[in-house]
């Protein structure tokens, strides 16, 4: 034997000649290999001017006489370098990472306790990597206090970034609560670990409660025929100039609007819809100052554009529902104005929702009879004719009485055609509103006898 089984140390022969050597040589490797320093276990070449105290442990990829020498311990001695093959527990403190590693028979690693490469990593009978820093791998990790409180902080950098706890199942998402792209608390669920829904979301502002997922939890909508399935004008779809009505309450916007329906599913080509919201229909004196948010299902094509009153915002294109939360200003007081326009391009959506708070709920549609109802305090096409058919005196007037199916927002102007008119003195005919609950309709007879008066195409509006 030549050497230490160890530290490979270099042993002095029988009857060698220049013993003092051989036993300086062995001293030296000893002087470096107890306290084991060495400068880096990252540099790849050896440096330009090394001195005595210089020692390397030589990474993959050495290069120069580094090369194959992958693992090895360099050390600078009498002007050349010698290469050491660790033996399993050497032990080294890394200089550049100021870090304690040692030899695991394949891998140089930190001391205590397991973990990946580097003093940013830190693994527990597991290896750490970039992404994830601290790895425990156990049957259970306890946090426990020190004699008080203990409270676990998980910090983001602003709004938008997420701050979690996610639980998986075979590396696959399943659950996660926490702050999730925006600051209100969630708690979310995953069938697959790409598709997620929100079960449960607490506004940080005020604290309240929504339930995305649970149709019975969801908030009252704000806007009226929200779905755009009441067409009681019998808009086919198309152009719309500037401020006229298409759906029930949604009118186009001041540029005008090109606008289809499919189903449930609206496309906006081009302009902007609005709905002209009253707070008093809802038992509120004002919107100014109360988060509101808006919400749309199944939003492709590009972003919305939404304007509430002088607030505007934009909602994000993609499946589910998606939503923008704005709180009008205290001058948006009276009708408030929810104006969606596409940001470029044409848009595609469905079943339009504005809520109280600052989380969209589920939607959940209003009995269609209710959903008429509103419409109709707007707007009301009876259909049919009404016919005063009646013997009068000449310039006698024959009348009907119509009831209003609700109360309109206000007397209502009213608009018809005549079909049919038998002895009527000049233009003598017609029907008027009286209040936002009644209308008249008359005919006023020209000679004695037979007077009759047919209408149709009737309409009573109340519209903002």
């Amino acid at each position: 034997m030549t050497v230490t089984p160890r530290l490979s140390l270099p042993l002095l022969a029988a009857g060698q000649a220049q013993k003092h050597v051989t036993h300086n040589d062995a001293l030296v490797r000893l002087d470096a290999l107890i306290h084991l320093v060495v400068d880096s276990r990252s540099q790849s070449e050896p440096p330009g001017s090394p001195s005595e105290l210089s020692a390397y442990i030589v990474p993959a990829g050495g290069t120069g006489i580094f090369a194959g020498r992958a693992g090895q311990v360099a050390l600078f001695e009498d002007g050349g370098w010698i290469f050491l093959t660790p033996r399993v527990g050497w032990q080294a403190w890394i200089a550049d990472e100021a870090e304690h590693t040692l030899w695991t028979g394949t891998e140089w690693r930190r001391a205590s306790p397991l973990s990946g490469l580097g003093a940013e990593k830190w693994g527990v009978n597991a290896t750490a990597d970039d992404s994830n820093r601290l790895v425990v791998s156990s049957e259970a990790s306890l946090f426990n206090h020190a004699g008080g409180d203990h409270r676990l902080k998980l910090n983001k950098a602003n709004a938008g970034a997420t701050a979690s706890v996610l639980f998986q199942s075979n590396w696959s998402g399943r659950a996660e609560f926490g702050l999730a792209g925006d600051d209100d608390f969630r708690v979310k669920v995953s069938p697959d670990g790409s598709a997620w829904h929100d079960a449960l979301a607490i506004d940080r502002a005020g604290g309240g409660v929504a339930l995305p997922g649970s149709p019975w939890a969801a908030g009252q909508n704000l806007l009226i025929n929200g779905d755009i399935q009441i067409n009681q004008r019998g808009f086919a779809g198309g152009a719309l100039a500037a401020g006229a009505y298409g759906f029930d309450r949604w009118k186009a916007g001041a540029s005008g609007a090109n606008l289809s329906l499919s189903g449930f599913t609206v496309s906006l080509n081009t302009g902007a819809i609005l709905q002209p919201v009253e707070p008093a229909a809802w038992g509120i004196s004002s919107f100014a100052g109360m988060t509101l948010a808006v919400s749309v299902e199944g939003l492709s094509g590009g972003d919305l554009s939404v304007r509430v009153g002088s607030q505007s915002g934009t909602i994000s294109a993609g499946a589910g529902r998606r939503f923008v939360a704005l709180t009008p200003a205290p001058g948006d007081s009276g009708p408030l104005a929810v104006s969606l326009a596409p940001v470029a391009g044409a848009v595609s959506f469905a079943r339009v929702k504005l809520e109280i708070g600052r989380i969209a709920t589920h939607w959940s549609p209003r009995p269609i009879g209710a959903e008429q109802q509103l419409c109709r305090r707007y707007h009301w096409r009876p259909g049919g004719t009404v016919l005063i058919d009646a013997y009068q005196a000449a310039g006698a007037a024959a009348r009907q009485t119509l009831p209003l199916p609700v109360p309109m927002r206000t007397t209502p102007t009213v608009s018809y055609g005549i079909s049919q008119d038998i002895n009527v003195q000049g233009s003598d005919r017609g029907i008027v509103a009286s209040s936002p609950e009644w209308a008249q309709a008359y005919v006023t007879a020209q000679a004695l006898g037979r007077v009759r008066a047919a209408f149709d195409t009737i309409a009573f509006d109340a519209e903002l």
